[in-house]
């Protein structure tokens, strides 16, 4: 009315007209048309609604609904409604409006699998592990190391560790390059360690080595393991109830054993075996491809012909090169292959009802017989009989022939159908210690020694 009056009283007092069908609103804006679905709706409420059901409650809140009898509803949206701009958003209005309370409930059905965890991941979770139960500490190193460490390691200027992705910004000169190896960063730390008075040192890392492809491409990345161990055996241990033996690298040999049996790796053409290096027995000479290892103490880590690793001793050259004046064992591991390795499944096997029987055996053979190749000997004879078998004693010296050493081993049988009589199992002892004469040249010790 106050408009109209307002009107009025122009006309009257400035000879003005009231014009019609002008309208000089900023912005107007044309209303939204919406496709609505019914088959959506019923999906995403659980409930049954017509299309006639869906427009009366539409048109009750200003919405103008056209093809009600249709799958798909065309819906006029109102000015006012500016909330309103997406087909979910009808579907919101319209569980409000039928109630929330009339909408069913349900409980989702979540799948009881899960994903699968990336194999590299969960490979160095588990190594970690591995390693920490085996008395060793984690070490964590930067990437970016001093390019000097490849000379210090004696490694050839062709060898391709030392293609090494250079820094344009370098921190310091001793992070001037992206590592291609672990070992220089560990003795670095044991180097430290040795300063701080920490001579017993076991250490691993596992992290990326890099290394360079072309300007073009981004370096190559894999995962390596490197563990080293220095010092006494028994680290922090009283010397009364544990000797004060170094160790040495059987110590070593024995970890990455223990690595590969408690994850179950077993080679793609074989038994992972560990190789000596040729030449083995010249320990002032450097092991072929690796300069900074001793030859008479390093072993390979092979599949059939493949690599994964190496086993040695820190050359005397590079040890001194880094300052350490203590043997250093260590070993380079290749995660990239050790995850490409199959396998063994998990079984179980029931525990026999049959008590066992235990044999010792001690035998004169060659300084050149290995343990390992007389316990396999043993194995290979009634494998369902043989649960046991292990070396507890070797000697060698007065009175003991030059070129000799006394052996002692047990062996533990068993049967899992009855129990073996003492007539059985004298049979499988003598027929074993008969086989360990014959392939390995030996014999009884005498009485008197």
């Amino acid at each position: 009315e106050a408009m109209e009056r307002a009107a009025l009283l122009i006309c009257e007092l400035a000879d003005a007209q009231v014009a019609n069908g002008v309208d000089l609103y900023p912005g107007k804006k044309e209303l939204l048309h919406l496709d609505l679905r019914v088959e959506r709706i019923n999906s995403l409420l659980g409930i049954t609604l017509t299309g006639q059901q869906i427009a009366t409650y539409l048109r009750g809140i200003d919405f103008t609904v056209a093809d009600e009898d249709s799958a798909t509803l065309t819906v006029t949206v109102p000015a006012f409604r500016v909330d309103i701009e997406r087909e979910i958003d009808l579907v919101e209005e319209l569980a409000r409006l039928v109630g929330y309370n009339e909408i069913p409930t349900a409980r989702p059905n979540i799948s009881m699998d899960y994903p699968q965890r990336d194999g590299m991941r969960q490979l160095r979770q588990d190594v970690a592990s591995v390693f920490v139960g085996s008395g060793f500490y984690e070490a964590i190193n930067y990437s970016f190391v001093a390019e000097k460490h490849y000379d210090m390691l004696g490694l050839s200027a062709e060898d391709p560790r030392r293609q090494c992705v250079r820094l344009l910004n370098p921190l310091t000169e001793d992070q001037s390059v992206m590592r291609t190896m672990l070992l220089p960063s560990i003795l670095e730390n044991i180097r430290r360690n040795i300063n701080f008075q920490q001579a017993d040192i076991r250490l691993f890392e596992i992290g990326k080595v890099f290394t360079f492809r072309s300007v073009e491409q981004q370096p190559g990345e894999r995962y390596q393991l490197c563990a080293v161990v220095s010092g006494a055996r028994y680290p922090a241990s009283s010397p009364l109830y544990f000797s004060e033996e170094h160790a040495d690298i059987y110590d070593m040999k024995g970890a990455v054993q223990r690595l590969l049996q408690t994850l179950r790796f077993q080679g793609k053409s074989g038994d992972i075996i560990f190789q000596a290096v040729d030449g083995a027995g010249d320990t002032s000479s450097a092991a072929p491809g690796c300069p900074y290892a001793d030859t008479g103490l390093s072993l390979r880590i092979m599949d059939g012909e493949n690599q994964l690793g190496l086993i040695g001793k820190l050359s005397r050259q590079a040890a001194q090169a880094f300052s350490i004046k203590q043997d250093v064992f260590f070993v380079e591991l290749e995660l990239d292959g050790l995850l490409e390795l199959p396998t063994v499944e998990k079984a179980f096997t029931p525990l026999s009802r049959y008590p066992s029987v235990k044999r010792d055996i001690a035998l004169l053979v060659p300084e050149s017989a290995a343990a390992g190749d007389l316990l396999e000997e043993i194995r290979a004879h009634k494998k369902q009989h043989v649960v046991y078998a292990n070396i507890f004693d070797v000697y060698s010296g007065k009175p003991i022939d030059e070129g000799m050493k006394s052996v002692a081993l047990t062996v533990t049988y068993r049967s899992d159908k009855k129990t073996l009589d003492d007539a059985t199992v004298d049979g499988f002892h003598e027929k074993i210690v008969n086989a360990l004469m014959s392939r390995f040249g030996g014999r009884y010790r005498e009485g008197k020694e």
